[in-house]
């Protein structure tokens, strides 16, 4: 008996990472995406990043909490390479890799809060409560927690 419905399943027949995740780790990647296309146009890269990072600390401490959510992309995005290779294990530290980058996020956006005095900026507040409602749903997904059991197993094709 399938534990999802079949459309939640690869054709090897393992279980998909559910589409909402990769909306979460999208929001959480926006530091990098901005970093990246600030520095695609040279000459513009100063003001680019000024626009949207206006602290100077605040761009690396953005980028330095969303190392987690890169890294967990980067391995969900080439599972199948590491499954041909033999290697399972890694899927075991998934989940909690998602949970420290959203954690680390959250924790970022409370400094931001601090350092301006407790002032009320509705996109510090949209990130806050898009950071609270990730972390619980990343933590108490069923289909996380069955897709990991999946991934941890060695398939036999």
């Amino acid at each position: 008996m399938l534990k999802l419905p079949l459309k939640y399943y690869d054709e090897s027949g393992r279980i998909l990472p559910p589409k909402w995740l990769y909306v979460i780790l999208a929001l959480f990647s926006l530091d990098w995406i901005a970093f990246i296309f600030s520095l695609a146009s040279r000459s513009q890269t100063e003001a680019l990043l000024k626009l949207f990072y206006p602290q100077s600390e605040s761009l690396g401490l953005a980028l330095l909490s969303s190392v987690p959510i890169v890294l967990g992309l980067a391995l969900i995005s080439q599972r199948e390479r590491l499954w041909n290779k033999g290697y399972t294990s890694w899927s075991g530290a998934l989940l909690p890799l998602i949970l420290v980058g959203v954690i680390a996020s959250l924790s970022v956006q409370f400094y931001h809060v601090v350092s301006v005095h407790w002032g009320f900026e509705i996109i510090t507040a949209i990130k806050v409560v898009v950071s609270i409602i990730s972390l619980y749903c990343i933590s108490r997904s069923r289909h996380l927690r069955w897709m990991i059991q999946d991934w941890k197993k060695p398939h036999c094709e």
